[in-house]
């Protein structure tokens, strides 16, 4: 028999919708299983369970009226650190904000409070969400269920590790250079990037340039679900998007995801151009590529996949969106910072023109180059991350395959997508020898998320993955 907390996110939902379950009761197994697993996780750095209490209530009273309360009716949610909740920390996970409480909600809670949700407490992140490993002056390090030695990734790790330890049915999470992918690859999950402004931002600019809300979930369906919850435009953000004609949810059930796929080209890449992968990583994500074009008649087509190395486009515009908010309190503090976030901030402090223009024309190389891959294809595979989670208090792996890589050699195959602000998901096709998971990505062309959703619609129907880790069950 299937436990409750065993249950995709969404058929939580439509059982208290219906009355079948109440949310006051979800929230205590949930809340039973926090106490239990985050000592040794650190997923959670913040709780406010009298407000969710006060709220599950709320919506069991609701039912109990005959009133929808909305798709996401009684479920409890984690919130990412980064964002802002009024009445909760707003920290940043970092010390420099402490003691800082937040003022308001940004667009994510506030819809998914709407939506019926059920906010539980912050999750954890890397200081301003700066590095893919999860460790703060503030909170500490939080660990991977799949092997408490390793990262559950960054800089959504907190949710990840939540998540797939069975502590929440979903959480919030946001990429900015694959920070919703990248710890779905190494927690089990699977990830689901939107295209660039497909939820317009109420307040939050941290990473205006390159980041996109989103959820860290188990499934599409709930997945689908997240988005359409959140979707569509706000006053305060001119590049944001119209909601789509359809949801997304409705484009999963309806059963046509072969049919939107059969006939698509798709390209393979473990390199694009500049990157080292792990042997058996990228085995597992090749043949996982292979399988999914096979039950989708997705045409695989041999394309030459050279994009420029997009970290000092990407580095130095991500840094001066968190120079922007940060770099004026980090000022005559630096001890109190983490020694990422330092050398992001103090680089742009010192910034010149001539940087500044070079990082501009990488960008518009880089932009250059995956427009002539999308001129011949409909979608780019590739695996998620180069290698299965690392160690949990990092830092990343300087070699990989016997190659010497950068910082961000771990994980290369995420932030050029970001720049061009195109969807994104992360599909998990089994565990490497280590037992850790491993992610395949599928990213297609702007605005085109359906194509993504259903590449994993088709595998999670195909080859459903383990949704829960092994320390779930411990």
């Amino acid at each position: 028999m299937t436990e409750v907390w065993e249950q995709d996110a969404w058929e939580l939902a439509d059982a208290v919708r219906r009355g079948d379950q109440r949310s006051t009761e979800l929230l205590d197994v949930f809340v039973e299983r926090i106490e239990k697993l985050n000592p040794e996780l650190n997923a959670f750095c913040y709780l406010d369970l009298e407000g969710a209490r006060t709220r599950a209530a709320a919506i069991d009273a609701a039912v109990a009226r005959g009133d929808d309360p909305g798709p996401w009716a009684g479920v409890p949610m984690g919130v990412k650190e980064l964002v802002q909740v009024a009445g909760w920390p707003d920290t940043h996970a970092s010390l420099l904000y402490r003691d800082v409480v937040g003022t308001r909600d940004d667009t994510e809670p506030a819809r998914l409070k709407a939506a019926g949700a059920v906010l539980v407490g912050l999750t954890t992140s890397p200081e301003f969400g700066s590095t893919n490993w999860t460790r703060t002056y503030l909170h500490g390090t939080t660990r991977n269920p799949w092997n408490p030695e390793r990262t559950p990734g960054g800089s959504s790790g907190g949710s990840a590790a939540a998540v797939a330890s069975g502590m929440m049915p979903i959480c919030t999470g946001s990429d900015g250079g694959g920070s919703i992918r990248i710890p779905s690859s190494y927690s089990g999950l699977f990830g689901f990037k939107v295209s660039f402004g497909r939820v317009g931002s109420g307040g939050n600019f941290d990473s205006a340039l390159t980041s996109v809300p989103g959820p860290i979930c188990r499934s599409v369906r709930d997945a689908a679900r997240y988005i359409d919850a959140i979707a569509g435009p706000t006053n305060s953000d001119p590049t944001s998007l119209p909601r789509p004609a359809r949801s997304y949810e409705d484009a999963i059930v309806s059963g046509d995801a072969v049919a939107q796929l059969r006939g698509k080209r798709a390209a393979w890449s473990a390199t694009l151009g500049f990157a080292a992968c792990d042997p058996e990583v990228e085995k597992l994500a090749y043949e996982a590529a292979l399988a999914l074009c096979a039950d989708a008649g997705i045409e695989l087509v041999d394309v030459d996949v050279r994009l420029p190395r997009p970290g000092m486009a990407w580095g130095l515009i991500s840094s001066l969106d968190t120079a922007a908010n940060h770099l004026e309190a980090a000022r005559g503090r630096w001890d109190d910072v983490t020694p990422v976030s330092r050398a992001g901030l103090q680089a742009v402090d010192g910034i010149n023109s001539e940087q500044l223009m070079r990082s501009l024309r990488r960008r518009f190389e880089l932009l250059e180059a995956i427009g002539a891959v999308f001129d011949e294809v409909d979608l780019l595979l590739t695996p998620t991350t180069a290698t299965t989670a690392f160690v949990a208090e990092g830092p990343p792996p300087l070699e990989i395959g016997g190659q010497k890589v950068g910082g961000m050699g771990s994980v290369p195959y995420t932030a050029p997508f970001n720049i061009s602000g195109m969807p994104g998901v992360s599909i998990p096709v089994g565990c490497a020898s280590d037992g850790l998971p491993v992610g395949l990505q599928a990213v297609g062309r702007r605005d085109d998320e359906e194509v993504v959703l259903a590449c994993g619609a088709v595998a999670e129907a195909n080859r459903p993955w383990a949704k829960l880790a092994p320390l779930a069950y411990a």
